[in-house]
């Protein structure tokens, strides 16, 4: 039986298609979701549930942080047979979207490492799975919430590129806020260009859900209360548009 290299799971273990999330705490609060769980063995911190939805069968894997690892796990359930993905999770957003909000890409900038691999130029511009993102919204519309759509854009060095601690990472998230006011970005992140590419590249369906939590030009965060309320509903959200 073929097992994926770095996972390790089978395609017997997987459902029909997977969310894909950074924090593997939430694998166990979106398990509690599903009907009949199954919590997969743990591989280089590699967490994994399949259960049924709405009497579908889903995966839900979680591959802590950045582009490279989130590829890879993408690319091993792609290579096992599933065909359509959502990476969820939090992000940083610009207006007119405000902390609390839901984001969906319909592309992103690949500012990462991991794009180029998969055929998408530094700087380039790759598209979501545009019916997936659409299945996003309608889902989120149906739990009350009216979703963003639009550019996310793609880093891999946070205190660099993205958030400031010191005079480098200011200098850094300066130079993004600048990038994302020309190129009209509406969330940047650390994972969607590169999962955008690898499906490209793949041949199989990408799009990303975000929840709103960092304001990109303050950096001030959402309270606690409102991030776990929140990231209840993105996961309903997730998993009715991919179980569709």
């Amino acid at each position: 039986m073929k097992r994926a290299w770095y996972t390790g799971h089978a395609a017997s273990e997987l459902g029909e298609s997977a969310i894909l999330i950074g924090n593997p705490d939430r694998v166990d609060r979106i398990g509690a979701l599903l009907a009949e769980p199954v919590f997969l063995p743990v591989k280089r911190g590699l967490k994994t549930v399949t259960g049924q939805w709405q009497g579908r069968r889903v995966s839900v894997a979680a591959f802590g942080m950045g582009a490279p690892i989130a590829a890879i796990v993408l690319h091993e359930f792609a290579d096992l047979g599933l065909a359509r993905f959502v990476r969820i999770g939090t992000a940083m957003y610009f207006p007119p979207a405000r902390g609390g909000d839901f984001l969906i890409s319909d592309a992103a900038l690949a500012f990462d490492g991991t794009s180029p691999a998969y055929g998408v130029p530094h700087g380039h511009r790759v598209a979501a799975d545009l019916m997936l993102a659409d299945r996003l919204a309608r889902a989120a519309v149906a739990h009350g919430q009216t979703p963003h759509r639009g550019l996310f854009a793609t880093y891999d060095a946070f205190y660099r590129d993205m958030f400031g601690i010191d005079a480098k990472g200011n200098s850094g998230a300066r130079d993004m806020r600048a990038t994302a006011a020309v190129q009209g970005v509406l969330a940047v992140d650390m994972e969607t260009a590169a999962l955008l590419a690898a499906g490209r590249d793949l041949a199989v369906a990408v799009a990303t859900l975000c929840y709103g939590t960092v304001d990109a030009h303050s950096q001030g965060k959402l309270e606690p209360d409102a991030l776990a309320n929140g990231e209840d509903i993105l996961f309903r959200i997730a998993l009715d548009a991919i179980t569709a």
